[in-house]
């Protein structure tokens, strides 16, 4: 773990010693925020909450292992949701098929509709942030059919952002 010593700002409210996880790349508070954001946490919300300023929240938002860490976190809350739909899916049957036998019932069978769809519809961007990072430092080589991945610009990255080169997750 790397610690990080950060200055009372307007977005930190205190003073505080913040230690970087290696596998995400940022402090327990951080993961925190993306865990309430995911979850579906309003910013006034998580920044109530972690008693940080809602500024903070945006700010933390470009950086890229709180994107990606974000982005796994909406990846498991829909994983956790399709789940819990596939555990629901002989009921739906039975729903569509006691709505096709009996009439009726057409508003709760588009709403039922429209809800699935929409949450298979949801795109979750990158979730691995050495992924990320090795594309961000990958070149074409001559013929653009080839790659090379800078090696000391990508560890050297990983390196900036506290992070270790193996994930620990």
């Amino acid at each position: 773990m790397r610690e990080r010593k950060t200055a009372p700002t307007e977005g930190n409210k205190s003073e505080q010693n913040t230690t970087i996880s290696p596998a995400t790349g940022l402090t327990p508070q951080q993961e925190q925020a993306c865990i309430l954001l995911a979850s579906g946490e309003s910013y006034t919300a998580v920044a109530q909450r972690l008693n940080i300023n809602r500024g903070t929240l945006y700010k933390w938002q470009d950086l890229l292992p709180f994107q990606c860490f974000y982005n796994k976190q909406c990846s498991d809350f829909k994983a956790d949701v399709r789940n819990a739909l596939l555990g629901l899916h002989a009921e739906a049957v039975d729903t569509v098929r006691e709505l096709m036998n009996n009439g009726g019932e057409g508003t709760r069978l588009k709403a039922a509709i429209w809800l699935l769809e929409r949450v298979e519809a949801v795109e979750v961007g990158a979730t691995d942030v050495r992924e990320v990072l090795k594309a961000q430092h990958t070149e074409p080589i001559f013929d653009l059919s080839k790659t090379s991945l800078n090696d000391k610009a990508y560890r050297q990255a990983l390196k900036d952002l506290g992070l270790s080169e193996k994930a620990d997750v």
